[in-house]
């Protein structure tokens, strides 16, 4: 392999090494996917040219592209997305190699899944947290992982929360090959020097047939759990009718479903809770107040709302707390309560913000 010649400026640095051409997400601490990233793994997708024999898409720093950017969320999401990443990787000709560690998450699966293959570091984890914050994967999350892993490997990752170790991964499909951590760019750069055969997500060719009683049965077993533990829970129910629906669909028709189901959710009572609970859990697990008496006098409230109230009042007004949406998380954790239901003290969190 010859020198290698960077391209810096933006949270996407450019490496040629040899006729690879090297992407690198540069985004502390998490790499998250915010706008400028997605902008950056796009052009540097499109603009390689006659000059590569391949495209490399990888992060520095301790993990892969761990999620989206959440703040974001909140304003709203601005173009690109990572459909466009996904479009762009399908339409270049040549191969385009991930290479992951550390924590594949959410929208990192994506882009991962835009890769024609996937090389992973030993102990890399693999996940789909949207419905813990009361949304659905979009971008083709749904409908991507459930054509291309099968049904119930989609289930597991997008319903049932699971966090896929590199075996599982492999296993399921959804990576080529593990490595140790040390050498995993020497060996996707090998793999990428040997222009490997491109695989299409969107091309039916290389999604997984199924019987359609064995997807029903699927779809089946997790609504009656649904049903059973968490009826209320919104982002479940929808992102089982839209797996399911976008099996039925020709794939335009389900991308479009999908993301329309995703903004329905981003709008919704529940995962705008999820959400304040995201921020201010984080900020809980910071420290700061004297959690363990607060926690202690939450306990013995127990699940009576007005007592939680009162004792709101006398925290916030003392000082004791921060704010209410502090309260709430720690209220949450203590007592152990769903995430998703309206807060025992939501007479505050309005008043008292």
């Amino acid at each position: 392999m010859g020198p290698i010649e960077t391209q810096t400026g933006t949270l996407v640095r450019t490496e040629h090494r040899g006729r690879v051409r090297w992407l690198l997400g540069d985004h502390p601490p998490v790499n998250a996917l915010s706008q400028p990233v997605r902008q950056g793994l796009l052009d540097g997708v499109r603009r390689a040219g006659p000059e590569s024999d391949a495209v490399v898409i990888a992060a520095e720093g301790r993990t892969f592209f761990a999620g989206a950017d959440l703040e974001e969320l909140e304003r709203g999401l601005a173009s690109p997305g990572l459909l466009e990443l996904i479009e762009a990787c399908d339409r270049t000709p040549l191969p385009v190699v991930a290479a992951l560690h550390g924590t594949v998450y959410g929208g990192g699966m994506l882009v991962a899944c835009a890769a024609d293959r996937r090389m992973a570091a030993e102990g890399t984890r693999f996940a789909m947290p949207e419905v813990s914050l009361g949304l659905l994967p979009t971008f083709g999350g749904t409908v991507f992982l459930t054509r291309w892993l099968g049904v119930e490997a989609a289930l597991s990752l997008i319903i049932d929360g699971a966090v896929w170790s590199t075996d599982a991964a492999l296993h399921a499909g959804l990576i080529d090959a593990v490595v140790p951590a040390t050498a995993l760019q020497a060996h996707v750069q090998a793999m990428a020097q040997q222009r490997p055969t491109k695989q299409r997500i969107r091309n039916a060719a290389f999604h997984r047939a199924e019987a359609p009683c064995a997807v029903a049965d699927a779809f089946a077993r997790r609504r009656a759990y649904q049903a059973a533990h968490a009826p209320d829970f919104e982002a479940c129910s929808v992102c089982l009718d839209v797996m399911e629906q976008g099996l039925r669909l020709p794939l335009e028709d389900a991308l479009t479903a999908e993301h329309r189901a995703f903004l329905h959710l981003l709008e919704s009572s529940q995962s705008r809770r999820l959400r304040r609970l995201f921020f201010a859990g984080r900020r809980l697990r910071r420290g700061g107040a004297a959690q363990g008496p607060i926690a202690a006098r939450i306990a013995t409230c127990g699940a009576d709302a007005r007592a939680l109230q009162a004792l709101a009042v006398e925290l916030l007004a003392s000082g004791a707390v921060p704010d209410a949406e502090w309260l709430d998380a720690l209220i949450v954790d203590t007592l152990g309560l769903p995430r998703y239901r309206a807060s025992l003290i939501e007479p505050l969190l309005g008043i008292l913000r």
